[in-house]
Formats: C-alpha cells, structure tokens, sequence
C-alpha cells in the first residue's frame, strides 16, 4: 500500500504521527510523507521519504522566530483559535491542497493521512480521489453528548444545567471555527468541489477520523460519530533502555519527573518554580526543559537534576509523580505507568487533558501561575495521599487492556480498502 502523509509541526502530536509512520512501514507499507522542512529527520528516522511542502507554509515551533502561531503573542485563548484557525487549518488552505494534488499527481497513493491541524489538505485528496483519514493526536475534538467542547477544560456535565453550558461552549467554538471556512471553501470551488457549512460536514466527508488515544480516558467515547476509529496513544519510546540516575540522591526518596511543553510556551518561569518546590521537599527530582529552553536557564537545589532531554519509559518506571503542562502524550505516558500527576496547563489542549486525569482521581490540576508554594503543596499531597496512586494505577489498567498495537495500521488499510471515492463535485 502507498500512503501519502500530510504532517505538520505541532509539538508533540508529531510523536504521534512519527509513531503511526513507523508501524505503517514496518508492516511493509511504502510511506511518503509531505512536511515542513525541521520534519525532515523524524520521519526519515521512522522509514518514510520525505519531501517539503512547495506551497505551504513553514513552522518549527522549538524557536520564537521561526513558531508560525507566536501564541505567547495572544492574549486570550480565544485569540490563540483565532491565530490557529487562520495561520494553519484554514487560512493557507489553498496551499495546502495545491501540494497535495501535485504530489497525488506525481505520484499516487491508496490513502492520504493528514495531521489533525491541517484538516484542509484533506479537500486536495478529495478531489484526487483518494481515500483519506484525519488523524488526531489525542482525544476526539468535535463536540458531541456528554464531552465538554475542546478548549475549556471542563469536567463532563451532570443535569440540564452542564449540558446547557456545553452547548453554549461548543456552539462558541464551533462558531470560530466556521470562520475559516471560506478560506476552505474558496480552495474548494477552485477544486471542483462543494462548500462546506461547517467542521462536521468535514469531519464526515473523510473515511476515517483515527483517534490517538484509549477510548478508557476519553470523554463520551461510545458518542462520536460512525466514521471514527480509537487506536490508543501512539508513543514512540515504549520499553526501557536503562537510565544514568547518578545523580538521583538517596535511593529511598521518591522520585519527581518534571516535563512542560516541547515547544515554546514561555515556561521558563514556571520550570523555574517548579525547581523552587521541589528543592523544598524531600524528594529527587528529574526536569527536562525540551529544545524550547536551555537548561542552564534553570537554577535548581541539589535534589533537582535539570536536563535537556530524558527518555520518559526509561524514568517514568521508577517515578511517583509527574509535575507537566499537560500535553496529551506525557499524561497518557505517566497514566499507563501508574504514575499520578500534577498538571499546571498553559493553553491548548492541557486543559482538557487536566480534567481528564482529575475526572479519574488520578492527579490534581493547579494554575500556571501557581505560588512555588501551592506547587509545593500539590506535589506534596499526590505523592502523600494513596487514592491518586491507586487511580493511577487503574488507569494503567485499564490502558493496557484498551492497548492493540496493530490497530493504526489495520485502519489505514481499511480505509484504503473501501475504494478511490467520488469527490463531492460542483
């Protein structure tokens, strides 16, 4: 089978694509990817070729000038959709398709996948004919009963009164969105193809919508629509391979991973409290600041190591608390290690993924702009209270028995299997 991939920079949802490329490959598929050009490596790495978009815009958010949202610019989060909506899904919509015609010209493929945050490449394998799939790094992201929308980190509703607030919420976001559908559907007309009115139009015009997480920490999973496919978290750093804990400190004291966003989200003051608290407490403690902060920025006590990069399997075994932003693949890594949490969101998704472990009983959720005393109390109370040990644990659980490996790719394939589709034409 040849598959054709639309990737994008999105921080670490590219774990995620990167993770399916590879399994795609080593079960004998011939895999292309299309993306910005600081892709190169990872996907070259998973056994991809891989070529850069012509037309589309480029992204590499590990560096302020180059980070193609500049979301720290926004000032409310309503904004920072805003800047996605017309900086990535739908403003360069036209260049996106563009590239994915002409690639499919130059040389076919049985599916099309492409990254959550560029629905619009979908429309140019539309109009090629082509099988396509929107993959998602984490939760579904539509809204649908009994998930609250995307955005507001809400708990699930209870009674007439949650649902109402859901309602109001989605119809907001939903209502953003849509003003990035003339960007599309100019893209669209030009394509020969019919205008959307909105995402759930979209969303159904595709084979399939491939979500990258376990239905288990979903929100309402039994409620998306037909079309939709749970394969579990895509991760590429399952298994160990040992660890230099040197530097650990007494043996006997638990051990605290700190992991923000990998991407720049001007964490550096919050790395910096983060080391403050936990030199308070009697703990040993491993952050790693990711390629948007130098770790030399960071002043730490003796009992925190502070470091670039670490191998989340090879720590998160040994760990009795995680401290994180909340990005979905660290949270799913630290759950299905039976590893509570404290989340402190930045924006995003985090929120999201906060009341999603706090829902399990699995963490707590603090503010960014939390004291370095209340961190140190929030740390303090998930390694001294065994219920969020224990609801961690059960969501280990519940993970690994959610867990086939397998299952990304025989989507994939089944999507190819139905058939070169009819394009919805004018």
């Amino acid at each position: 089978m040849k598959i054709l991939v639309a990737g994008w920079d999105s921080g670490g949802g590219v774990e995620a694509v990167q993770t399916v490329v590879q399994k795609a490959v080593r079960r004998g598929h011939e895999v292309r990817v299309l993306g910005t050009e600081g892709l190169r490596g990872r996907f070259e790495s998973a056994g991809a070729s891989f070529r850069v978009y012509r037309y589309a815009p480029d992204n590499d958010c590990r560096r302020p000038e180059t980070d193609l949202v500049k979301e720290w610019e926004a000032r409310t989060p309503l904004e920072i959709f805003a800047r996605v909506r017309d900086r990535v899904m739908f403003g360069p919509a036209r260049q996106f398709c563009r590239d994915i015609v002409e690639e499919l010209d130059r040389e076919s493929a049985d599916v099309v996948v492409a990254d959550t945050l560029i629905p619009s490449a979908l429309s140019g394998a539309e109009a090629a004919g082509v099988p396509s799939v929107l993959l998602m790094h984490g939760p579904y992201l539509l809204p649908r009963p009994g998930a609250p929308p995307i955005g507001t980190g809400f708990l699930p509703p209870h009674g007439p009164l949650g649902r109402l607030r859901d309602r109001v919420a989605a119809s907001l976001a939903m209502g953003l969105f849509r003003r990035g559908l003339p960007a599309l559907n100019q893209a669209r007309a030009e394509l020969g193809l019919t205008a959307l009115h909105d995402l759930h139009e979209l969303a159904a015009s595709v084979s399939r919508i491939v979500v990258c997480t376990s239905p288990g920490y979903d929100f309402a999973a039994d409620t998306v629509p037909g079309n939709v496919r749970y394969v579990g978290p895509q991760l590429d750093d399952v298994g160990t391979r040992g660890w230099d804990d040197a530097w650990a400190g007494p043996a006997d004291r638990p051990l605290v991973l700190v992991s923000l966003s990998s991407t720049v989200m001007c964490q550096e003051e919050l790395l910096q409290r983060a080391a403050d608290a936990l030199g308070r407490l009697p703990v040993r403690a491993l952050m790693t600041t990711g390629p948007a902060v130098d770790p030399a920025v960071i002043s730490a006590a003796e009992n925190v190591s502070v470091r670039r990069w670490v191998r989340h399997a090879d720590v998160l075994p040994h760990c009795s608390a995680v401290v994180t932003h909340g990005g979905h693949g660290t949270v799913i890594k630290a759950l299905a290690a039976g590893v509570p949490l404290v989340i402190v969101p930045l924006g995003r998704d985090q929120p999201d993924n906060a009341a999603r472990v706090v829902h399990a009983g699995a963490g707590l959720r603090v503010r960014k702009n939390a004291s370095i005393a209340r961190l140190e109390r929030a740390i303090g109370q998930v390694l001294d209270d065994h219920h969020y040990q224990a609801a961690a644990r059960r969501m280990a659980s519940l993970l690994s028995a959610e867990r086939d490996d397998g299952l990304v790719v025989d989507e994939l394939e089944r999507a190819a299997a139905r058939g070169r589709p009819t394009a919805n034409t004018q």
